[in-house]
C-alpha cells in the first residue's frame, strides 16, 4: 500500500518491547517500549550481549537467548536486568523468517497490579471487597449498640476499671473505620478527572507529609519540567500520593539515613491496558515514589495490592488496595519493583495525558 509509515514509526507504536539480536548475540535494535521496560535509552543497550542485559528466573530461558535457531514462547515469567527486577512478562524469541541471522525477542509486560478484567464479577478481589459493603448496615448497627453500652458503663465504673470500657470503645471504632475503608474500596463512583499539573499535586502531598513528620524526613524530587498535564481526579490523586509517601516514611523512619525520592518522567513507549479498554492505551506520564527502606518481602510482591495483605505488624492491608482502585478508576496503573542495584523500593504510577482543548 502506498504511503505505508516508516519502520521506525511502526516500532515506536508497538506497546510491547522488541529487541533485535545479531549472530553474535549482540543487541542491534530496541524500540521505545523496550527502553521504557529497561529504564534506559537504546544507546546504553545496543552493542551489549543480550544474555548480559536480560535475565530470567528460569535457567532454560537464559540459555535460549544464545541459541541461534531456537523458537520459544513463555508466559508469565519474571525478568531482571543489571540486578534490578523488571517484572513479569510474556516472552517470545524466534529467528527472523526472512533472514535467520537475526533474531527477534518480544517482551510483553504484565501489570504488577493485575490485568483489568472485562467483568468485575470475575475478579475474586472484587467479590472479597464487596462483602463488607453488603453487610455494613447489619454490622454497624450492633457495633453502635456495643459502643453506646460501653460508654454508659464507663460513667458508672471507678477509674481502675475504665480502661476496659475504653478498650471496647476503641476496638469498636477501629472496626467501624475498617468497614468504612472497605466500603470505599467497593464504591463504583466514577472518577472526576480533569487536566491537572501533576507537579503541583506532588508538591502539596510532599509538604503535607513533611509537616506530619515534623520535617524529620526530607523528600527529594527530580521533576521533568516539560511534563504535560495529566488526566486525573485531583482528590483521588492526592490520596494516592499521600498514601505512598506515608508508606515510604514508615519504611524509612528507623534508618540512620532515610531517603525518599519522587521522580517524574515522560515515557514515549509506555502503553498498558486501562479500565474499560480492550486494547492497550498510552499512559506515558510516570511518577515514581522511591525509598531506601527494606522493601516488600519477595513472597508478598505478587499480592501487595490485594486487600488484607500488609508488611506492617499493625497494618490492615487496605492502603495499597485502595491506591490500586483509585488508579484504575482514573484509567491509570501502578507497579512495584525493587531496585537492588540502588537498594531502593519503587512504586511507579502510570497516568494518561490530558487531551488538548
Amino acid at each position: 500500500m502506498d504511503g505505508c509509515p516508516p519502520a521506525d514509526q511502526i516500532l515506536a507504536a508497538l506497546s510491547h518491547a522488541l529487541i533485535v539480536v545479531d549472530t553474535n548475540h549482540l543487541i542491534a535494535r530496541v524500540n521505545p517500549a523496550g527502553e521504557a521496560l529497561f529504564g534506559t535509552s537504546a544507546k546504553h543497550l545496543v552493542g551489549r550481549r543480550v544474555d548480559q542485559v536480560l535475565h530470567f528466573s528460569d535457567a532454560r530461558l537464559d540459555a535460549a537467548l544464545t541459541e541461534p535457531e531456537i523458537s520459544l514462547t513463555a508466559r508469565g515469567v519474571m525478568i531482571s536486568s543489571d540486578d534490578r527486577r523488571l517484572g513479569i512478562v510474556d516472552f517470545d524469541i524466534h529467528p527472523l523468517s526472512s533472514d535467520s541471522d537475526w533474531r527477534l525477542i518480544s517482551l510483553s509486560p504484565m501489570p504488577q497490579d493485575g490485568p483489568i478484567l472485562e467483568s468485575e464479577n470475575s475478579d475474586p478481589s472484587n467479590l472479597a471487597i464487596r462483602a463488607p459493603d453488603i453487610l455494613s448496615h447489619e454490622i454497624k448497627n450492633p457495633l453502635a449498640a456495643i459502643r453506646g453500652a460501653a460508654q454508659l458503663l464507663d460513667r458508672q465504673l471507678d477509674e481502675s476499671q475504665k480502661p476496659l470500657t475504653q478498650m471496647i470503645t476503641a476496638e469498636v471504632e477501629r472496626v467501624v473505620n475498617l468497614l468504612n475503608r472497605m466500603q470505599t474500596l467497593s464504591s463504583n463512583q466514577p472518577a472526576q478527572t480533569r487536566a491537572v499539573n501533576i507537579h503541583s499535586l506532588i508538591d502539596r502531598a510532599r509538604r503535607s507529609t513533611e509537616a506530619a513528620t515534623g520535617q524529620v524526613v526530607k523528600i527529594r524530587d527530580k521533576f521533568d519540567p516539560s511534563l504535560p498535564d495529566a488526566l486525573v481526579d485531583p482528590d483521588a490523586m492526592m490520596q494516592v500520593l499521600t498514601n505512598l509517601l506515608a508508606n515510604a516514611v514508615d519504611a524509612t523512619k528507623h534508618l540512620p539515613a532515610p531517603e525518599i525520592r519522587i521522580i517524574t518522567r515522560y515515557s514515549f513507549g509506555a502503553s498498558l491496558s486501562a479500565q474499560g479498554e480492550n486494547s492497550a492505551v498510552r499512559l506515558p506520564i510516570q511518577i515514581m515514589v522511591c525509598d531506601n527502606g527494606p522493601g516488600v518481602p519477595p513472597e508478598l510482591e505478587r499480592e501487595i495490592f490485594s486487600p488484607f495483605v500488609s508488611t506492617k505488624k499493625e497494618g490492615q492491608g487496605l492502603g495499597l488496595a485502595l491506591v490500586k482502585k483509585l488508579m484504575r478508576d482514573m484509567n491509570g496503573r501502578i507497579r512495584y519493583d525493587r531496585q537492588n542495584h540502588y537498594e531502593m523500593s519503587r512504586f511507579t504510577l502510570f497516568l494518561p495525558v490530558a487531551p488538548k482543548i
